[in-house]
């Protein structure tokens, strides 16, 4: 049987059978040999892709909650840009988890258990799009200073799930309280307004689908941590049995 044998560093080169080959027909030829003999599998990047989905979300939370509490009226085109942001991180999530369900060695509860974060995450985009669409349709009222600390700590939580995603390690008392921030929230303004009814019922919707998002990904990580931990032994076995 034929050796084959592929060297990255410092000059491209391929032994078959001990005998080099340096010449090649073209560099798209080394890129392909070399993703062959290395794939950058998708598991290792959905993290990433995930992160950039939420980084995408936290920046369009932000600017629906600056209308509410500066403007107190939409404005289209401070919105449109983080609007767009965050279907084109989603698009790319949606993508990256096509090609991850490909792998080989994926399983069908990895799968699932990514399915079930983009499936929170996406109940997290619809209350920030509803409470963008109630902008226009409700009348103005000051912000309320219980709004301002839910928003900050939504920003934050967002914040720290990025980093956990990403590999960073936050321990889960550091994420700020957001069901006893809503009940504060509930607990101001008069609730026979419009605006303070559609603030609270979609700050609920947040408060739980992030509350949910967190245990997933704190679970995730977990497991992604395991995982590698198990990979990280079986490659040194053949090293010690040598």
């Amino acid at each position: 049987m034929a050796r084959f044998a592929l060297s990255l560093l410092g000059s491209f080169q391929i032994r078959l059978d001990a005998a080099a080959r340096t010449t090649f027909e073209s560099d798209k030829v080394r890129a392909l040999l070399a993703y062959l003999a290395w794939p950058s599998w998708e598991r290792s990047r959905v993290g990433d892709s995930m992160a950039a989905l939420l980084a995408a979300y936290r920046e369009y939370f932000s600017a629906v909650a600056r209308s509410y509490v500066e403007k107190e009226t939409a404005d289209a085109l401070a919105l449109q840009r983080p609007r767009q942001n965050s279907r084109t991180a989603r698009t790319n999530l949606e993508s990256s988890l096509d090609r991850l369900a490909a792998e080989p060695g994926v399983t069908p509860e990895q799968i699932n258990r990514v399915n079930a974060m983009l499936a929170s995450t996406h109940r997290f985009a619809h209350a920030i799009m509803a409470l963008e669409a109630g902008l226009p349709l409700t009348p103005p009222v000051p912000a309320r200073e219980e709004f301002r600390v839910f928003t900050a700590d939504v920003e934050k939580t967002l914040a720290f799930l990025e980093e956990v995603l990403t590999g960073g390690k936050v321990a889960e008392k550091k994420f700020p309280n957001l069901r006893e921030d809503h009940n504060r929230l509930i607990a101001a303004g008069d609730p026979e307004k419009q605006r303070y009814a559609l603030v609270n019922i979609e700050a609920d919707r947040m408060t739980n689908s992030l509350n949910t998002l967190r245990e997933e990904i704190l679970e995730w990580a977990r497991m992604r941590r395991a995982v590698d931990a198990a990979e990280s032994v079986s490659a040194a076995e053949p090293a010690r049995k040598a």
